[in-house]
């Protein structure tokens, strides 16, 4: 159907040679506008001036150290995010990390100054004759494929770090290496020993230090001096994250010694700025001549009668608005800032001192705060000081989730299970935990015929059991203690593939879990690599762990003496 498009136009047409009369906006009732006024509330005047400046009175003190529970101070290290530090565990040796790592030397190697074209080859021949990549298990069909590609081409690049960090490098016995070249592989194995230290960090199983296996989270405090004595403590709590922001960290109550600590003092700052006005999306313009946004209409909101928080907002916003001031001061990152005083001129020549909003309420109840720590030490149960630690937390890259073990309850078999969902594959990369527990099965499934008696029924081999265990018999304390199921291949217990269910800290010993951590929703433990730039422009590369909520209970379907036909 054919269609008639109209286009509208509208454009002033000025009947006298000056326009000054039509932008004079002239009104034929003034007294509407005073009624208006009047209702408004504008006649009723204060004493009262714009801002023309403040002054900042502060003390500025450094977040010099960091400590794991009751163990030493270390110190803090600078140009690099605290997650990093506190977080940072070795990486895992799969098969994809020795080729990387070899192709690293390689390409050093064959840069290396003393050393010709042929003489870099024939040491890199040699050191892959003798230095071969080890052979990855049959169950793991992604480390078999590069294995196969990789063979014979390139070098153990993990087993040459560790001989690389000697002082000085060395290599096995096995290695002959003309004299001529020695000296030249001794320097590109401490410059390879480096590369991998700076970008990697270590090299292994190793769980971090600040890594507690049975709360299933990290703990951490970060340290700054308060006196020559005596230093304050700021303890990391639980994150939903896993970051270390200002609101995962509470005031200690009793003071430290500060030996060790470094002595970086405090600085006082004094700075004076000009305050700007509170700008945000949808405000309302202030000039009358001047079009507003369509985009956000406050106007239009339609609240409930008990939407009190939502009338709250909407009276800021557009009534109250223009009066809000913003005072900039920049905090230095990785230190606690306290504000000694606010004093704000108006334009009449007035001061006013402007005192902390929680500090005259007492009780929680009354006060309202912001960005403020918890310390239950001090009256109100507030810090008096603003936390800036040295924190990535919104600016880390999260990689693919390596390893995921999920804590479910199981009503039915009253047992608390850890899934393994995904663990970290011999090559490197993420793998289905239900697969590893395939390919066991394939190998030791057997044709059966008739009724068949079971003592139990068979559960995935990537479900590990954790029993309740008590632990404390007077008050009937009970925690997680892990178990296992029977192998039908052997008389062992089938192991946990991953690392979060092996802590390295509690090798060799029974590892149990707080029946408290792992709640009616479950509990969800992650691993995955991190990356994140700093503030001189550094990259920095770390694992982490993460802990969140689970998706409720399940069922394994573990049954006892029964018979399968």
């Amino acid at each position: 159907m054919a269609s008639i498009t109209y286009w509208n136009r509208l454009e002033p047409r000025p009947v006298a040679p000056s326009i000054a009369a039509s932008l004079s906006a002239r009104v034929r009732d003034p007294l509407w506008f005073l009624t208006r006024q009047w209702q408004f509330g504008e006649f009723q005047g204060e004493d009262a001036g714009s801002p023309a400046f403040a002054r900042v009175d502060a003390t500025t003190i450094p977040l010099t150290g960091w400590r794991v529970g009751n163990g030493p101070v270390i110190d803090l290290p600078g140009g690099t995010p605290f997650e990093a530090v506190a977080e940072r565990e070795a990486f895992t040796p799969d098969l994809s990390l020795r080729v990387e790592l070899s192709q690293v030397f390689e390409r050093i190697l064959r840069a290396s100054p003393g050393l010709s074209a042929a003489q870099a080859g024939a040491v890199l021949s040699e050191l892959r004759q003798r230095m071969a990549l080890p052979e990855p298990p049959a169950d793991d069909p992604d480390a078999r494929r590069l294995y196969l590609v990789c063979a014979g081409g390139a070098i153990d690049g993990v087993r040459l770090y560790h001989e690389s960090r000697q002082s000085p490098p060395t290599l096995p016995p096995e290695v002959v290496l003309p004299a001529d070249t020695e000296s030249a592989v001794s320097a590109a194995q401490v410059a390879f020993a480096g590369w991998v230290h700076k970008t990697l960090g270590e090299i292994g199983t190793t769980d971090p230090e600040t890594w507690q296996p049975q709360r299933l989270e990290y703990a951490v405090s970060l340290l700054a001096r308060a006196d020559e004595r005596t230093a304050l403590e700021l303890v990391a709590g639980s994150s939903l994250d896993g970051t270390f922001d200002w609101h995962a960290f509470d005031l200690m109550g009793s003071r430290v010694s500060a030996d060790g600590l470094d002595r970086r003092a405090e600085a006082q700052v004094q700075w004076s700025v000009i305050p700007s006005p509170v700008r945000f999306r949808g405000m309302p313009n202030a000039r009358w001549w001047d079009f507003e946004h369509g985009a956000t209409d406050f106007g239009d909101i339609r609240p409930d009668r008990k939407d009190l928080a939502r009338l709250v907002v909407m009276d800021f916003m557009l009534v109250h608005g223009n009066d809000w001031f913003i005072i900039p001061y920049d905090v230095p990152v990785g230190a606690l800032c306290r504000i000694d005083s606010l004093v704000v001129r108006d334009v009449f020549g007035g001061d006013t001192i402007v005192a902390r909003a929680d500090r005259a309420a007492a009780t929680s109840a009354a006060r309202w705060s912001l960005f403020s720590t918890t310390a239950e030490h001090v009256p109100g149960g507030l810090a008096d000081f603003l936390l800036v630690p040295p924190t990535a937390a919104p600016f880390m890259q999260i990689g693919p989730t390596l390893e995921d073990v999920r804590f479910l309850r199981d009503e039915l078999a009253n047992l608390v299970w850890a899934v393994e969902e995904t663990i970290e594959g011999g090559a490197g990369n993420p793998r289905p935990g239900h697969e590893r527990s395939l390919s066991r099965a394939a190998q030791t499934t057997t044709p059966a015929t008739g009724l068949i008696y079971r003592i139990q029924t068979e559960v995935p081999g990537h479900w590990i059991p954790f029993l309740p265990v008590t632990s404390d018999a007077a008050t009937g304390a009970i925690v997680l203690e892990r178990g296992g199921i029977p192998d039908p291949a052997s008389a062992e217990l089938i192991p946990p593939a991953g690392r979060i269910l092996r802590p390295s800290a509690l090798e060799g010993q029974r590892y149990q879990v707080f029946e408290e951590e792992v709640s009616r929703a479950g509990t969800r433990v992650v691993r995955a690599v991190c990356r994140s730039r700093w503030t001189d422009g550094s990259t920095h590369l770390w694992i982490a762990r993460r802990k969140m909520a689970g998706l409720g209970e399940a069922s394994s379907g573990l049954l006892f003496d029964g018979v399968q036909e």
